[in-house]
């Protein structure tokens, strides 16, 4: 409903485990590591336990976009079975026939299931079992899924098994009866909730993925969004879902802490103390209750904005599928409100936002003190914004200082990061806290706001857990990480060096110079010792090293080498690059 409001292309907070909208937090990436570790591990169990809505699922969506050619997956949804319907289960899930004159028992399924993975053994193939809710299995299925992993050969286990689940499932396999199981877990993970700052980064992420703003939810708005759902991802989505449209029936552009306060209200149906307050006042009561039935009749205009930045490909938090973006001047970047694409004409009660009724403006100010209060440090902490320049002039004042920390030569004009391939580099815009910034340790463009409708940009050139130098304008600007949080949103543009003969992304079949190149690098970092037949052709042995690197610098080990891979890369090798704390 508030899709065209927005401009949104879908819904930006489904609960739906679709693994386009993954954020991978640290926990998440970690949990991540420990998947691919089961996928290609040498055999036993791989444990990743999380509380109710952590994200497990959408985590073993994205698992099963990046599951190597040679392993074959059954995956169990449904674990309320008895053992032979798992048996059954995991025989259709591998394709493997069991119709016959024999009658079917445990040992007539386990000899099918053996005898299948024997032959992919055979094959060079390996098979792997994920079970999710995996705290529904009975302890007789558990026990008969131990046994799966005792079919093996003198080398190796012929099975491996990757069970996710509750924290119910943790106390399970702590009874004695389950001891046997728990000696063979080889890895084990507990995915926690998001911290505030990963929460405000998760809800911008969502936003820029379903191709609105990351702006939409003010700092405040963040901040209670964290509060009412701890950091849970379904509850952040069912919560920042209704605040959305709360924020569209009142005809708002930004979603407030006090619209997220209603929502959450709305969604969990408990009231706040205020709310309980104003409730023995029958005219509020009512007023509030007008308020919300706008939804019948709901403006006829929706926003749009002409865009900063024109993205080549939207790229994923961990290995983005282009590198390269390019960024539109954005001088004239204006918010403005047109009719609705319905060919119809509007009533100025339409076109005209509709007035609070009394009551209403009484529940704002009983409801929003909080918010005000934090509107009125929010400004104060602002990096203020430089008078008299446009967006666009500040964009390219920014990227002149990055440049400069790449000892590129020249001035800047045009858009910039059509300029940078020429001189070697490529832009990629990323959307992250501030602990990724100190992790990805480079000079950084920063898309910064206040109160207007476009934004500004400074050249982030050192930083600190609390401190940072920041450049706006050609002025610099010493300030601790508050002041900048009062204007940053997440969103950010970082220069990358390619590699020679650089083409896009390489993965496995990938041929050329630059292939070469990243054999090379990862002969020095890693050690290893390459087949030098075919140098220039990505093959299997390279994608292994390739994700023994990635797991290595804690990035999603899928053998994909994009921008990601590249930058770990350049910050082992030889070629100087500059740094936040100035080292290159």
């Amino acid at each position: 409903m508030y899709l065209d409001y927005f401009r949104f292309n879908q819904a930006p907070f489904s609960i739906a485990p679709d693994p386009a909208f993954l954020y991978l937090s640290g926990g998440h990436r970690e949990a991540l590591a420990h998947l691919m570790y089961g996928l290609e591990g040498d055999g036993g169990f791989v444990l990743v336990i999380g509380e109710v809505g952590t994200g497990k699922t959408t985590l073993v969506r994205s698992l099963m976009d990046q599951v190597p050619e040679a392993v074959d997956v059954a995956f169990v949804l449904n674990p309320r079975v008895t053992v032979p319907e798992l048996l059954e289960t995991l025989c259709d899930e591998l394709g493997v026939e069991y119709a016959g004159d024999e009658p079917l028992t445990i040992k007539f399924y386990i000899d099918r299931l053996n005898a299948h993975l024997l032959k992919n053994h055979a094959l060079g193939r390996s098979t792997v079992v994920i079970i999710d809710e995996a705290q529904n299995l009975s302890t007789d299925v558990l026990e008969q899924v131990r046994l799966l992993t005792n079919l093996e050969t003198n080398e190796r286990k012929l099975l491996r098994i990757i069970l996710l689940g509750q924290t119910e499932l943790s106390e399970l396999l702590d009874r004695r009866e389950m001891r046997q199981l728990a000696q063979r877990i080889t890895a084990r993970y507990h995915l926690g909730a998001l911290d505030r700052d990963e929460t405000r980064a998760y809800i911008a992420h969502r936003l820029t993925r379903a191709g609105g703003s990351p702006h939409l939810f003010t700092r405040p708005a963040s901040r209670e969004t964290y509060r009412l759902s701890q950091g849970i991802p379904r509850l952040i989505n069912v919560i920042a879902d209704r605040a959305l449209l709360g924020s569209y029936v009142e005809a708002k552009q930004r979603v407030s802490a006090a619209i997220v306060r209603k929502a959450a209200r709305e969604v969990f149906d408990k009231p706040a103390r205020s709310w309980r307050w104003l409730a023995t006042t029958g005219l509020l009561l009512l007023g509030v209750g007008a308020a919300w039935a706008l939804l019948d009749q709901a403006p006829g205009f929706i926003t749009t904005q002409s865009s900063t930045h024109t993205d080549a490909g939207t790229p994923s938090p961990a290995e983005p599928q282009q590198a390269s973006i390019a960024d539109a001047p954005v001088a004239a970047a204006t918010a403005t409100r047109v009719p609705a694409e319905s060919g119809e004409q509007l009533s100025a009660a339409a076109r005209t936002p509709p007035t609070p009724t009394a009551a209403v403006r009484v529940s704002q100010t009983v409801l929003e003190p909080e918010l005000e209060s934090a509107r009125s440090v929010e400004t104060q902490q602002r990096v203020a914004r430089p008078p008299g320049l446009s967006t666009y002039q500040t964009q390219l004042d920014a990227y002149a200082e990055v440049f400069a920390r790449w000892r590129v030569p020249g001035v800047v004009t045009g858009i910039p990061c059509n300029h940078a391939p020429n001189v070697g580099l490529q832009c990629l815009k990323q959307t992250g806290t501030w602990d990724d910034l100190l992790r990805l340790d480079r000079p950084v463009v920063l898309e910064l706001w206040n109160e207007s409708t476009a934004p500004y940009y400074g050249a982030l050139l050192e930083a600190s857990s609390d401190n940072a130098s920041l450049s706006i304008a050609g002025a610099e600007h010493s300030v601790d990480r508050q002041a900048l949080d009062g204007s940053w949103f997440g969103t950010y543009i970082v220069l990358w060096q390619m590699p020679p003969d650089y083409n896009g992304n390489l993965r496995q079949g990938s041929q050329g110079v630059a292939v070469s190149w990243l054999r090379s690098q990862l002969t020095d970092f890693l050690g290893l010792e390459f087949d030098a037949t075919t140098p220039d052709t990505f093959d299997s042995t390279l994608r292994g090293a390739v994700i023994r690197f990635q797991r290595q610098r804690g990035l999603r080990p899928d053998g994909i080498v994009g921008p990601a891979t590249w930058i770990e890369l350049n910050s082992v090798g030889s070629r100087p690059v500059p740094r936040l704390q100035g080292l290159g």
